[in-house]
């Protein structure tokens, strides 16, 4: 199991074995180098500790546990995690700023306590059937026990071909479960508890109706530049993902203002048109001064770098971004320990275009049922390359808000699915709805401001979107490189704060992410603020007509893939020539399709990497 993962920790080994316990650790050296060995136990020996991650606040907790009278051996954060368990239980969570899976083993109530961030930035999974309960940051691990059952969760699989992602609590893997953010595990005499230590309150205080817009600016930035300079303690060299876009480029200015040296960034491009932002991210990086780094690809291969993602990821996952981090990871890895990225400023203060274009539903449902429904539609399907638009129309008559937000994530949307999985899946989902989430979480943001529909959407993303798919893919591609990401926009205490604000300050009319370039907006270039969100996009169209046309052929094609079983074949046929012949844009759902052949072959039918 340790060594499946490996890569996580490439530094240090550790394991504790005893009467039915085993716990083990591959260490990823950050914090406290010579004395941070892990398994750590407190001075008593009654308690012992694994975990993954970085607590930001531990040089503020180490003295209030030192007055309490417990004992240190260490200067890691681990062992603060350790006594402040000891001292406050299950509350300890409450207390921890930072991204975390941990494992204390208490020895006198024989309890096995888990536990993950309040967001989801480090992976926990666990196995359980009558006999034990497995559990690993990465699923490969728990597979690293041969006498574990593999068989495919056909919810996680109607989960993945809709959103392109697992959703937690479900996994591909049949009794195999990822534990949500900010929830606990407790396991003590055969008896498995879980439990929500954290949420979001949607309760904007009285005062704060009245709080205007510059004033949460400043309360953001304030909050922000804390969470930057805690992020940037290391015992080792750190650096940053630059994009050039307004997240990173503010997380960038204010790593300068409490860097000693230069900022050292790091920023990908791929030689294609319409897919290079290297010219932007290296203006800011001149602009603030940074030691800047430049990754521009032409020429990699393709078909290893995907192969080498599919084992990452465990499961088969769609967003086609990992590609680009996986090789910017690599390239940072030569240079530093630690990146901060700027992922979450999209979903805490309303990046996304879908948003704003959401607030147009009801004036779209307005129009004439035959031409909101057929018309349009059927125009803008006559032209292949109109992807947002084609969304835009299918998603907009919708009136349920949850059902219709879920509409603009997915893939394969119902009727797609119908045609897609094979009779005998269908029969066995026939009562599942992979969206379900959606008006779950829709529905259960509380307080003054869950009145507020776009902040509604944005809950709803932080609990799927953002725990499930980016977290993942961040997590998995630089892990995979021994690279630590850490996110300085998603402490905990900024997206309190940004579910306090009224959305009108976030979107206005096709205007995004306004609050969050007014608190930055003194730091970086003033091009930054209105450049038009662009992420880290991928070729995947290009890719499929040209350089990976032949390979996506050669494995949906094959003989092994149409005998599977969960597809209908003669559809996915139908959606590869449609992409080919430049009738329709399939590139997305061929990519879902492709990783998920590739994850079969090497977790299913046991080939390798």
């Amino acid at each position: 199991m340790m060594q499946a993962i490996h890569h996580r920790g490439p530094d240090e080994e550790g394991a504790l074995r005893a009467d039915g316990i085993a716990l083990g650790t591959k260490r990823l050296s950050i914090i406290d180098l010579a004395g941070g060995q892990q398994p750590i136990w407190n001075e008593g020996e009654s308690a012992c500790i694994v975990y993954n991650g970085e607590l930001y606040n531990y040089l503020d907790l180490r003295p209030l546990l030192e007055a309490k009278g417990h004992c240190f051996r260490t200067h890691s954060d681990t062992e603060v995690i350790l006594h402040a368990y000891e001292e406050w239980g299950l509350d300890c969570l409450r207390r921890l700023n930072g991204m975390f899976a941990l494992a204390i083993w208490d020895v006198h109530s024989r309890t096995l306590f888990l536990a993950r961030d309040r967001i989801g930035e480090k992976p926990l999974y666990y196995y359980r059937d009558e006999q034990r309960l497995v559990f690993a940051s990465e699923i490969k691990a728990i597979l690293a026990d041969g006498s574990l059952p593999r068989a495919i969760n056909l919810r996680g699989l109607a989960n993945f071909v809709t959103f392109g992602h697992a959703l937690a609590p479900d996994t591909i893997y049949q009794n195999i479960f990822k534990l949500p953010p900010a929830h606990c595990l407790l396991a003590r005499e055969g008896e498995v508890t879980i439990k929500e230590y954290w949420d979001v309150d949607g309760d904007m205080p009285h005062a704060a109706a009245r709080v205007s817009a510059d004033e949460y600016a400043e309360q953001i930035r304030a909050l922000l530049d804390d969470s930057v300079r805690r992020r940037m303690i290391a015992d080792v060299p750190v650096g940053a993902f630059l994009s050039g876009g307004v997240d990173s480029s503010g997380v960038v200015a204010l790593m300068k203002r409490h860097a000693t040296g230069a900022v050292k960034t790091f920023s990908l491009g791929f030689k294609v048109d319409g897919f290079n932002e290297l010219p932007d991210a290296r203006r800011v990086a001149y602009a603030l001064g940074c030691e800047h780094h430049e990754l521009e690809v032409e020429h990699v291969d393709l078909i290893q770098t995907l192969q080498t993602l599919v084992y990452h990821y465990d499961e088969p996952f769609g967003d086609a971004a990992g590609f680009p981090i996986y090789l910017l990871s690599r390239f940072a890895r030569e240079h530093v320990k630690v990146v901060l990225c700027g992922d979450g400023g999209d979903e805490l203060f309303g990046g996304y275009r879908r948003y704003a274009a959401d607030q147009f539903s009801s004036a779209y449902r307005l129009l004439p049922h035959s031409l909101a429904r057929e018309w349009i539609p059927s125009l803008v399907n006559r032209v292949p390359r109109l992807r947002r638009v084609k969304r835009s129309v299918q998603t907009l008559p919708i009136d349920d808000p949850a059902q219709r937000y879920a509409h603009w994530l997915m893939v394969f949307n119902a009727p797609m699915r119908a045609q897609l999985l094979s009779a005998n899946v269908r029969d066995a989902l026939r009562d599942y709805d992979p969206a379900w989430q959606y008006p779950h979480y829709y529905a259960h943001l509380n307080g003054r401001t869950a009145t507020d529909h776009l902040n509604r959407l944005m809950y709803v993303d932080v609990k799927t979107w953002l725990a499930d798919g980016y977290m993942e893919k961040t997590d998995k591609a630089t892990m995979a490189c021994s690279l630590e990401a850490r996110m300085p926009l998603l402490d905990h205490r900024l997206v309190e704060l940004a579910f306090q604000i009224p959305s009108r300050y976030k979107i206005h009319g096709w205007a995004t992410k306004r609050i969050l370039k007014r608190a930055v907006r003194d730091l970086v270039p003033a091009d930054v603020l209105s450049k038009r969100k662009h992420g880290f996009s991928v070729p995947t169209d290009q890719w499929f007509r040209h350089e990976l046309k032949d390979f996506v052929f050669e494995v949906l094609m094959d003989e092994r893939t149409r005998q599977r079983g969960y597809f209908n074949h003669a559809y996915v046929e139908q959606l590869y020539r449609a992409h080919q012949a430049g009738q329709q844009t399939h590139d997305t759902a061929l990519w879902l399709l492709l990783n998920f052949e590739l994850w079969h072959r090497i977790f299913m039918d046991g080939g390798t990497r």
